[in-house]
């Protein structure tokens, strides 16, 4: 009972650990300053937002469990610890890999047909989410590369105002950490359909029609994915060529 309660306790602080290493990774912002509004409001942008720490924390939940119980089998309750500690770690690595999702299909659903159906509806959501959180991001680029432009072509006349042009590079900064983020994001999700749709074996007409349907609206979503990181990357670049000195 003393070595089980231990190992209870182990877990829980050792998930609780690994869940908040998971959810913080990649999400601070930059010291003092905020990104553009656009880009933290409307419900795609919590969506997104939330994703990854989701899928992590299932997986660090997952892994911390097993490695507790691997160290309680062992009737050590350091053991348990250790083992909670190195299997949330893990649980968080392959709760962000691709296969979650395929995962979480095969365990949901039975057959073929209601997995591809599920797909259907999760590729649908995720892509008016794209589209969406694109036109955002186009409109805040747009206007974050006028102004790099801008200090580019001032920055070295007279007159110029040094301490107004960093709080604007700042706050460009923190768009583009933030937009980052983001694309990761639907970039882990897009792998992740692209394993599921793969896995896939149909074995009726039905199905496999309905299969064909989605690897087309997978690839529109994955074409999204992909202009939209090359617009991000070309602000980037613009921003990594300005220096105030």
């Amino acid at each position: 009972m003393n070595i089980i309660s231990r190992s209870a306790a182990c877990l829980l602080v050792s998930t609780t650990l690994v869940l908040s290493g998971c959810a913080n990774t990649g999400s601070s912002l930059l010291a003092g300053t905020k990104p553009d509004a656009r880009l933290t409001s409307g419900e795609q942008s919590k969506f997104f937002s939330a994703s990854g720490a989701q899928g992590c924390g299932l997986g660090a939940l997952a892994g911390a469990g097993l490695g507790a119980l691997a160290g309680s089998l062992k009737g050590n309750s350091k053991d348990a610890l250790i083992g909670a500690a190195i299997g949330g770690a893990a649980g968080c690595a392959v709760g962000m890999t691709a296969n979650y999702y395929l995962d979480s299909l095969q365990k949901d659903y039975a057959t073929t047909g209601d997995r591809l159906k599920a797909m259907d509806t999760d590729i649908s959501k995720d892509t008016s989410a794209v589209e969406k959180t694109t036109l955002t991001m186009k409109q805040v680029i747009s206007e974050n590369q006028a102004t790099l432009a801008k200090i580019s072509q001032q920055k070295n006349k007279a007159g110029f105002d040094k301490a107004n042009a960093t709080k604007e590079l700042s706050q460009i900064d923190a768009n583009i950490k933030l937009m980052k983020d983001k694309i990761k994001v639907m970039k882990d999700k897009d792998a992740a359909y692209k394993v599921a749709l793969k896995a896939q074996e149909t074995n009726n007409k039905a199905d496999k029609a309905k299969l064909e349907v989605l690897n087309k609206e997978y690839a529109k979503l994955n074409s999204q994915i992909t202009a939209l990181e090359a617009e991000a990357n070309g602000l980037f670049e613009q921003r990594q060529a300005i220096s105030l000195g």
